[in-house]
Order: structure tokens, then sequence, then C-alpha cells
């Protein structure tokens, strides 16, 4: 019935309940298991960032530092904000691994033969298109917040939108 499967995964406890049912269809199915996940916007979470820190996970550039003392202060913060923002990224890849790396584990101890992974950047909803377009999956599967109908309303939801867009059948997992 299904011989490819997507699964959409952030991490959050809804998105590893959607990966469980995702593998156990893949595993029943015998069916490629895709894990997708897409990169968090803007900073991480500083609890992320200090995990980061903690266990020297962020490459140091390569590059030596100009002494400052000769860079007009301007300068100065514009190459500190672009710094930050070069350690931001690298959390967000990190965590990204981290969260693909345990959706990998869970697929594996369900017995799902073949499973592979797609990294995306971006708004989460239409990024997740994107792969459903390329990857063309029989199947979806998603993760949802659970959040009341009025929040849906007012902040809408990736899971609903992508249910609505995709060209293939989607499964929403509380």
């Amino acid at each position: 019935m299904f011989k490819k499967v997507l699964v959409a995964t952030d991490g959050s406890d809804h998105a590893s309940r959607a990966v469980e049912v995702a593998a156990d269809l893949a595993a029943k199915y015998d069916a490629e298991l895709i894990i997708g996940h897409v990169l968090l916007h803007g900073e991480p979470p500083s609890a992320f960032k200090r995990m980061a820190e903690v266990e020297h996970l962020v490459r140091e550039p390569k590059t030596a530092k100009p002494d400052s003392k000769n860079i007009p202060g301007g300068l100065v913060a514009f190459a500190a904000k672009a710094e930050q923002a070069r350690i931001d990224v690298q959390v967000m890849e990190i965590l990204a691994e981290r969260i693909l790396d345990h959706a990998r584990g869970i697929a594996k101890k369900k017995g799902v033969k073949s499973v592979s992974t797609e990294i995306a950047e971006g708004d989460p909803a239409n990024r997740m298109l994107k792969m459903v377009e390329k990857l063309k999956p029989d199947l979806v599967v998603l993760g949802t917040r659970g959040f009341g109908p009025l929040k849906t309303l007012l902040i809408g939801s990736v899971s609903q939108k992508i249910q609505q867009i995709a060209n293939c059948a989607c499964m929403t997992v509380k």
C-alpha cells in the first residue's frame, strides 16, 4: 500500500509520536521512510546554545580575529553580530542532527530497512510541501501540537496547511 513514507519531525513529543507511527507503517509495508526536518529560524534557545558551548560542538573560525584597536566600533559590532549568527546557525544544525539521529534510532528499532533524511531551511509548512513535491511520498505523517480551534485560526498550523495542500495522503498524530 505504501512504498514511500515521509515524516516531519521537529523533536517535539508530538513529532516523536509521528515518527513512531510512520516507522510502524514503513516497517509493516516494507516502505522507504524519509525523515524530514526544517531548521528553526532565528536565535536558538539558550539551553541549546549552552549545550553546544559546554560540549564544544561549535567550531572556532579558522582565520585569526583582527585586532579591534584599529577597527571602528561599528565594524567591531557588525563582526560580533556576524560571528554570533554563524554560531547560531551551527547550533541549529547540531540540534537538527540530534533530532534526526533520534528519529533514525526509532525507525531502526521498529525494523525499518530503508531510512533517509531531508533537511531544509525556511518556513516549516512551505519547506515540507517542497519536500512532498520533490520526494513524491505515498503518505506524509505529521505531529500536531494540539492547539485549540481559536489558536489554530489565529496562528495557523503547519500540519493543517500541509494536509490541505499536499497531493498525497496525510496522517496527523496527536
